[in-house]
């Protein structure tokens, strides 16, 4: 080779080598980029999510068949989730994917799981997977020794053990599996919801041992038998815990929940490394429930969100029909969940291939699209203290034989029927309670009996030192007689009665107790025995009365089972009536509207005044779907800031409202809600 042209040849390969530095240095700085910036976002970032799954059973021999990559592309592209829950392994116990640790179904033409994790990827979207924990059916079939032992000896054949081979076994190694994929983490179902008294050998012999105790209590009558249900209690959340760290401890980076765990079902402190808590809200009447629901999960001091399924359903023996919601409903839904700081996610099936179905993809959007709007509002945001609703863990125990699990509908009936009055109510257990009394202006007694005795001395303290306290229900009053300045008549009585106030009257089935209040007691309404103001009983439905530096009052009925199994006015106005005597002035007032409402939260040094509009017949179980709901029309809102504020503004439309400020109060005129809206104050 001539020099000229070795020179040709040297400065080329030159530029190559240069070329090819710059291919290699800019393809790291994509990877690095990529590793950096465009990670998905944690669950604790997350505000708006999809959940989709279908339980894959043996007979599924075509998983995957029309399951494509371009419609989870489309799918992405169109709804644009923060996260996405799919199916791994339901309640029957197979898995969705070809898994080599866990049960196949009949076939696969895909490996949809993989499929999924390579579309999520591109969009940057969070992969969870729907995995069945303590319930697995396929797993105590092939594995009795795994089994929960029920007392009568027989085997249970749908449910785990707690201390049973299960958890190191299948559970834990196929969640290491999935780990594998790259999928984000798992939303863990089938667990405190699915738990039972355990009377397998490996929980006796440790109850024996731990406790002492000889004989094991067999039903409720037997000694010692709370022991044992709190033993189990115990013995779940060793098995959550067991799980937990070891998939932890395998992949830091994998964010688990355990679903319901810590919620209404376990009105517990967080004591378990889960990165999350979650719920998924079912049935029908899910306005309520998600109100509900959300107020459990509030103030748990983990992030939190919500699922409504995206259909109604009958659990009755003679249901099981799933109908698809609107886009209303599950606006009302999604409004109660993110008005209390928490993110929301919706349930969409799959169908038996593990495709999706792209007709609810414009629904999905315009749900997502509601909930993004309100983001910046939302997230993040905190309560502003008004009324406690006191949940008390230490009742429920002594009131149930369940371990974990369904219940609380005295609970949420009176939270609906204090809500449905337009006030703000936030739902305080006991580990809460004890923690944050003082910063409530009123607390809530629903009809517990047998309180925590020091918190029963804090919370009369807490009156005596300026708080106001109402208790609701009949054998609840009994334990404050002394403080209530009321003589009880006999014992409380379920009967048919009529509650009056102000020339109107309601009809309850209910609990009810006969007092004389005592000189300087105030009485509010009258118990009548018939449905004619001529024909008063002389007992008050409620009295009021000093104590200390605060006041305690009673509601002498059981309203919460009435309320949530049929709504009256009349209840609302008599709950209003006793609230407002010992809360005559509440931060927000809202009126105008009889279907409405509220949440009062704080977030970057404003205030944000929710204003869901609950009309609809989400509470009529003979109505599965509904298009539409009556705006509210233009409400009176009242705020006592007690101190001046700058402006006021109508979100998420970022329309200026005027206001009127007089005597310390700001009147704002609101235009008409169609579903919800937030009112921002800047002060």
């Amino acid at each position: 080779m001539g020099g000229v042209a070795f020179a040709k040849f040297w400065n080329l390969r030159l530029n190559i080598n240069l070329h090819m530095k710059k291919v290699i240095l800019v393809a790291f700085a994509s990877v690095l980029w990529l590793a950096l910036y465009a990670q998905p976002k944690k669950r604790a970032d997350c505000f708006f999510g999809i959940h989709m799954d279908f339980h894959a059973g043996f007979e599924d021999k075509e998983i995957g068949k029309t399951f494509t990559a371009e419609t989870i592309d489309s799918f992405l592209t169109i709804v644009k989730p923060d996260f996405v829950q799919v199916d791994c392994k339901g309640h029957p116990g197979y898995s969705s994917y070809p898994t080599k640790v866990g049960s196949q179904t009949s076939g696969y033409t895909k490996d949809i799981l993989k499929i999924w994790r390579e579309v999520t990827l591109k969009h940057n979207v969070a992969l969870y997977v729907h995995y069945s924990g303590l319930k697995d059916i396929k797993a105590v079939h092939d594995h009795p020794g795994w089994a929960r032992v029920a007392a009568d000896g027989s085997l249970d054949n749908e449910n785990n053990a707690y201390f049973g081979a299960y958890a190191d076994s299948l559970l834990i190694p196929q969640l290491k599996e999935i780990s594998d994929y790259g999928v984000n983490g798992a939303w863990v179902d089938g667990e405190c919801w699915a738990t039972y008294p355990d009377y397998s050998p490996a929980l006796l012999d440790k109850f024996h041992k731990e406790t002492g105790i000889a004989n094991v209590p067999k039903s409720a009558t037997d000694p010692n038998y709370r022991a044992f249900i709190e033993f189990n209690r115990a013995a779940f959340r060793q098995y959550l815990k067991k799980y937990v760290d070891a998939i932890h401890a395998y992949n830091p980076m994998f964010q688990i929940t355990s679903n319901w765990s810590y919620s209404s079902m376990m009105p517990e402190p967080v004591d378990v490394k889960v990165d999350y808590l979650s719920g998924d809200v079912a049935g029908q009447n899910c306005v309520y429930n998600a109100a509900f629901q959300a107020r459990c999960l509030a103030l748990q001091g983990k992030p939190w969100d919500l699922m409504s399924w995206g259909f109604s359903y009958s659990f009755a023996a003679d249901g099981n029909l799933a109908g698809p919601k609107s886009l209303t409903q599950l606006e009302q839904e999604a409004a109660e969940v993110t008005a209390m700081g928490g993110g929301y996610q919706s349930y969409f099936t799959q169908n038996r291939d593990g495709s999706i179905k792209p007709w609810y993809f414009p629904l999905m959007a315009q749900l997502g699209k509601f909930c993004r709007a309100r983001q910046p509002f939302c997230k993040g945001a905190e309560a502003v203290p008004q009324i406690g609703l006191w949940y008390s863990t230490h009742s429920v125990r002594n009131q149930t034989n369940q371990v974990y699990g369904w219940g609380s509908r005295q609970l949420e009936g009176n939270l609906s029927l204090i809500m449905d009055g337009r006030n703000n109510v936030e739902i305080l257990m006991d580990h809460q309670l004890a923690k944050k009394i003082n910063e409530y202006p009123l607390i809530v007694i629903p009809e517990w009996t047998d309180l925590d005795t020091a918190l029963k001395t804090q919370i009369l303290q807490y009156v005596r030192q300026g708080g106001n306290l109402l208790i609701i229900g009949a054998e609840a009053a009994r334990a404050f007689e002394p403080e209530l300045g009321v003589k009880f008549v006999g014992g409380a009585v379920k009967q048919n009665i009529y509650l009056g106030l102000n020339k109107q009257l309601a009809g309850i089935k209910a609990s009810t107790l006969r007092v004389q209040p005592n000189k300087g007691t105030e009485a509010i309404g009258e118990f009548y025995s018939t449905d004619d103001l001529r024909f008063g009983t002389g007992y008050p439905l409620a009295t009021v009365a000093s104590l200390g530096k605060g006041k305690i009052a009673a509601m002498y009925a059981n309203m919460g089972d009435a309320y949530y199994t049929y709504m009256a006015t009349g209840y609302v106005k008599i709950m209003n009536e006793i609230i407002n005597r010992l809360m005559p002035k509440p931060l927000v007032r809202v009126k105008g509207s009889d279907y409405i409402h509220t949440a009062l939260n704080q977030k970057n040094g404003k205030w944000f005044v929710h204003i869901i509009n609950t009309a609809g017949s989400h509470f009529n179980n003979k109505v599965y779907e509904y298009d539409s709901i009556p705006a509210t029309g233009t409400l009176t809102l009242d705020i006592n800031t007690g101190r001046p504020i700058k402006s006021v503004v109508l979100q998420p439309e970022g329309k200026k409202l005027g206001f009127v400020a007089k005597n310390g109060l700001v009147h704002v005129n609101v235009p008409s809600v169609q579903v919800a809206s937030i009112i921002e104050v800047r002060f």
